[in-house]
């Protein structure tokens, strides 16, 4: 297990490396100097020749990009991303003040829309084409199809307009958050019930599930035993490749009702052109990623023995 482990920790490298080289290219996107670019927009003025090339000098950018680049990463790496131009704060200062308020909504929208989409994909499989699964599909394809900023704003008009029983901005209180996570849990818990449903109505036509009924096995010891542990690879999977869509989501959800995280973070020092933050956001959603893959690789062997002696 921990070869496995070591081995999928090593295919994480480059991964790593190709992250870090977008983020610190961020800054040679626009075009332009860049050291123009930050002089003016940390001074607020047009900025001199002379304060130009000393900021140049002082700064590193007059040294070759890869040399650049090789210091930027030693100290992204320690968690070091300068400071950022707007505030003239340390960069992971500001990221640390947003992180809870993002982890509360990020927990309660995963927590809240994994069960439901568990409860809603499994009950759909079983009954296939019955009045729960008409339902639960129905559920789905609004779920995808509507626009997550655009339920966000129907809810804010319904509740905090009209009815003005529920906070359409701000954060502090429980009622802060049950508009965000409702509209965030929306679509991505239609979508994973989709998937889950898809996933569970295979294995249950698969030979041993039909050996199992055959021999007159409880429909709940067929389920519990045999049909869900074999649909957790595929859902598990999915759940891997779809996490950047709660990272997307966190964008718009926290933008749509002005909640204080790292989405809506991100989103005004791209408008402001705060490439520290930027760079440093993208580098850290990188290594999340990384992260949860291996977990999920991880998960996998502890699913699937076998899948540790292939791989």
């Amino acid at each position: 297990m921990i070869k496995y482990i070591l081995k999928r920790i090593s295919y994480a490298f480059p991964v790593l490396i190709g992250i870090s080289l977008i983020s610190f290219s961020l800054l040679y996107v626009f075009p332009g100097d860049p050291a123009e670019l930050i002089v003016s927009i940390t001074s607020g003025t047009e900025p001199s020749k002379e304060m130009i090339e000393k900021f140049r000098k002082e700064s590193g950018l007059d040294k070759p990009i890869y040399i650049q680049y090789i210091n930027w990463l030693s100290h992204a790496i320690r968690g070091d991303f300068g400071k950022s131009w707007k505030s003239g704060e340390p960069v992971m200062d500001e990221i640390i003040k947003r992180l809870k308020p993002s982890l509360e909504l990020f927990s309660l929208t995963f927590i809240i829309s994994l069960e439901f989409a568990f409860i809603l994909g499994t009950l759909s499989a079983i009954y296939k084409d019955k009045f729960i699964d008409n339902i639960s599909r129905l559920f789905t394809l609004l779920g995808i199809s509507i626009p997550s900023f655009w339920l966000g704003l129907i809810l804010i008009w319904i509740f905090s307009v009209k009815l003005r029983i529920l906070p359409a901005f701000g954060y502090g209180s429980i009622k802060h958050l049950i508009l965000p996570v409702i509209t965030w849990s929306f679509s991505f818990m239609a979508i994973k019930t989709r998937f889950i449903r898809s996933s569970i109505l295979e294995v249950l036509n698969e030979d041993y599930i039909l050996t199992a009924r055959a021999k007159g096995l409880p429909e709940r010891v067929i389920l519990l035993k045999h049909a869900l542990r074999n649909a957790l690879i595929p859902i598990i999977t999915y759940l891997g490749l779809s996490f950047h869509h709660l990272i997307i989501g966190s964008v718009i959800v926290e933008s749509v009702f002005s909640w204080p995280g790292l989405g809506r973070y991100l989103v005004e020092s791209v408008i402001s052109r705060d490439f520290p933050v930027v760079q440093a956001l993208v580098f850290l959603s990188g290594i999340l990623m990384i992260t949860v893959n291996l977990i999920i690789d991880i998960l996998y062997a502890i699913i699937d023995p076998r899948i540790r002696y292939e791989g």
